[in-house]
């Protein structure tokens, strides 16, 4: 009998892998594979399965012990075939069959959704969104990725690309929602007025110290970002929206701004009932989302 679940969420820096039991009990994270450090998306998954099988003989196990495995990668996906289509966060997954090429070196069967579908379905079943029927989910990283769960499954839409949202395109000059609510966008809030930092790790510690400009980059990504999430909320009308990635560690620094753009922009009832919280899960909360999509199949 199968005792195990594998979970994978591929990021545009990092791959995260991990396993579960059938319950969704997590029982061990698996090492971490530099996605930016692959070639190509056979080499990627080389590296998925290498983390995979070392995390199974720390439990005595190999993958004849495993029900499936679940992914999530950067969109937009064709679900219907597995593929990766033109992902600008991940280039060598572009137009690439994930699904079919991970099935054939792992011998397992594969699931496949949008990474930031699979987080919102993490959160929705085991995480701050826990209970409520609507959830809108963002993540803010290297992308801008949304999902929706509506009574507990991912919408995906006529063509599987529902929620891409971060893609379309928000000022006259073709900048898109993305350019500015990612890392290269906080930077170059930040950078735009003298700034040099690096990463959004170092000016969020800039700000912790009271930097002006450091404060000023946040107040902007977080206007930006609340406009953008005012048209989620005004669109599907969730209970709960739940902001996760890697920047929404900084959530002191641009939330007050946000929740102040968001909240004058949607309707009273919203406005009065509306919870947005950062996520509780995590980087875990992606692989619980990646394999919920095996429990059917395990249970």
């Amino acid at each position: 009998m199968s005792r195990y679940i594998v979970g994978v969420d591929i990021g545009g820096t990092f791959t995260g892998t991990a396993l579960f039991d059938e319950a969704l009990n997590l029982i061990h994270g698996c090492e971490v594979v530099k996605t930016t450090a692959m070639r190509s998306g056979d080499e990627l998954i080389e590296h998925i399965l290498g983390s995979v099988d070392a995390g199974l003989a720390q439990q005595n196990a190999t993958r004849s012990d495993v029900a499936g495995m679940g992914i999530g990668a950067p969109g937009p996906l064709d679900l219907e075939r597995g593929t990766v289509l033109d992902t600008p966060n991940v280039p060598i997954l572009t137009q690439f069959p994930l699904k079919e090429r991970m099935g054939q070196a792992s011998g397992l069967p594969v699931l496949l959704d949008n990474d930031a579908n699979v987080f919102t379905l993490g959160e929705a079943k085991q995480g701050a969104a826990r209970g409520y029927p609507y959830v809108l989910g963002v993540t803010l990283g290297t992308g801008f990725g949304w999902g929706i769960v509506l009574n507990g499954g991912v919408y995906h839409g006529a063509t599987g690309t529902a929620a891409e949202y971060g893609l379309s395109p928000w000022r006259e000059e073709g900048r898109t929602w993305e350019d500015d609510i990612s890392v290269q966008g906080l930077l170059s809030f930040y950078r735009g007025q003298g700034g040099r930092a690096e990463s959004p790790q170092e000016v969020a510690k800039l700000a912790g110290k009271g930097d002006a400009t450091a404060l000023d980059a946040w107040h902007a990504y977080g206007q930006v970002l609340g406009l953008a999430l005012c048209h989620g909320v005004n669109l599907i009308d969730p209970h709960i929206v739940v902001v996760g990635g890697a920047m929404a560690r900084a959530w002191d620094y641009f939330s007050p701004t946000m929740l102040e753009t968001l909240r004058r922009h949607i309707f009273d009832l919203p406005r009065e009932r509306l919870k947005v919280v950062p996520s509780q899960l995590g980087e875990l909360a992606a692989l619980y989302g990646a394999a919920c999509q095996i429990e059917a199949i395990a249970s």
